[in-house]
């Protein structure tokens, strides 16, 4: 009964990332790194159902942390690899809120805490939001850099990508809502374990 609250749990914590998603980070343009923020410019580039982009990449990178890291780390990604792009999915028709210029850095702050508070709680679920974050677990396999730095650059990467398509003023917003997320994250998984 303890395992099926837990991915209960899950599944809410993932429902309310995917509507962060769909309400503030795709309609606003906000490319915040990992596979939300690829999915936001290929989305943009080539029309793509965002839902699906982050289904083959979280599904491409499952593959490739069965065939190469341990297997609790590739069980730990599995129900968030399928789980929160079918939400992204189911989630995408509501309809976007218009909002004036005035409003934007609250929808910043407010996407940013929902970044965090969520992605520390599948951590401390257990979980792993699979996807690109597997690529810097690889990176410190096998060439024994840091999580911490190869996940800086990598999202670095994407968050100039972003800025490089939408401006340098959403990149900035997007830098805001990454320090918010990192800050949240470790707080959330400051608290003791149940």
């Amino acid at each position: 009964m303890k395992k099926i609250k837990k991915y209960i749990y899950l599944l809410f914590v993932l429902l309310v990332a995917a509507l962060n998603f769909n309400l503030i980070l795709k309609p606003l343009k906000l490319v915040v790194g990992g596979t939300q923020g690829v999915a936001v410019i290929l989305n943009h580039l080539f029309k793509l159902s965002p839902s699906f982009i982050i289904l083959i990449i979280n599904v491409l990178m499952l593959i490739i942390s069965f065939l190469t890291l341990k297997k609790e780390t590739t069980f730990g990604t599995i129900e968030a690899t399928f789980m929160y792009p079918i939400l992204v999915k189911l989630t995408s028709f509501i309809p976007n809120i218009k909002v004036s210029n005035e409003w934007v850095i609250i929808l910043v702050i407010l996407a940013g805490i929902v970044c965090g508070v969520t992605g520390g709680l599948v951590y401390k679920l257990g979980f792993s939001n699979g996807g690109i974050s597997v690529i810097p677990l690889l990176i410190e396999k096998y060439f024994s850099i840091h999580v911490y730095f190869s996940t800086f650059v990598i999202n670095g990467i994407i968050v100039l990508f972003g800025i490089i398509y939408f401006g340098i003023i959403k990149g900035i917003y997007s830098i805001i809502i990454i320090l918010l997320q990192s800050y949240l994250i470790k707080k959330v998984l400051g608290f003791k374990r149940n």
